[in-house]
């Protein structure tokens, strides 16, 4: 294990600029950080490019094993109380396969959200999520954190808006939207294989998505609140889908 007691180590350096989506793409990298979520990764079959830790850490793969102090995990970490231990991981994307149940994300722009959703989706037992339009980095800071660890197990497809259009038209199962005004129940028995596709947290599913789905549902609401917050709504349709 090598030990670094200098903030300006070239690597520090790189892991530092990660925090920056243009850096991260550039790379090809992101951070997780935390004993439970680097567990989820080893359990997932993930190795590390860089582990650092300040006390002890077993090898783990190829990764380079490095010890900082306090101090300077506290420069690298997003969080207020820095963790013990902070894994480096090259980005994965997955691949499509129509088969149980997706869910489909239309220019999501929280990536809150959009780690509370990939968590959900892995709890729900989804096959994957598929990122559309303009949606946010599933690799940002905030959204691997939101995961909880899920980043490292649900399948991610990024698709451009016109091949999204696409397989909502031709997807062999059922695509169902939410939106205000449909008049259907989101509480139903969808067709498998079933694509789940929600919209940004502004506007909802664009005219053309909507247009494009099989189905449209919505989730009634008692209330005065005019919409659910995304994930939750995700979240009630996912379990419903797959009728847990």
């Amino acid at each position: 294990m090598l030990t670094i007691t200098s903030p300006h180590n070239p690597t520090l350096k790189l892991i530092r600029s990660l925090s920056e989506k243009r850096h991260r793409q550039e790379a090809g990298l992101f951070v997780a950080e935390g004993r439970q979520v680097l567990e989820r990764a080893r359990d997932e079959g993930w190795e590390p490019d860089y582990l650092l830790t300040t006390s002890h850490a077993e090898p783990w793969g190829k990764a380079a094993l490095m010890k900082v102090d306090e101090k300077i995990m506290g420069t690298i970490s997003a969080q207020s109380n820095p963790p013990g231990v902070i894994g480096v991981f090259r980005q994965k994307w997955g691949t499509l396969k129509p088969e149980g149940v997706w869910v489909a994300l239309e220019d999501m722009r929280d990536p809150g959200n959009l780690g509370t959703i990939i968590r959900t989706a892995d709890a729900a037992g989804a096959a994957g999520v598929i990122l559309a339009g303009q949606s946010c980095d599933p690799f940002a800071p905030d959204a691997v954190r939101a995961t909880m660890g899920s980043i490292f197990a649900m399948p991610l497809v990024r698709l451009e808006q016109k091949p999204f259009l696409d397989l909502l038209r031709e997807w062999p199962g059922e695509s169902v939207g939410t939106h205000l005004k449909a008049t259907e129940s989101y509480r139903r028995v969808y067709k498998a294989p079933t694509l789940i596709v929600m919209g940004s947290e502004g506007r909802g599913l664009s005219d053309e998505a909507s247009a494009a789905c099989s189905t449209l549902v919505r989730i009634p609401m008692k209330g005065g609140a005019e919409s659910l917050n995304v994930a939750i709504a995700t979240g009630l349709m996912l379990f419903e889908a797959q009728k847990l």
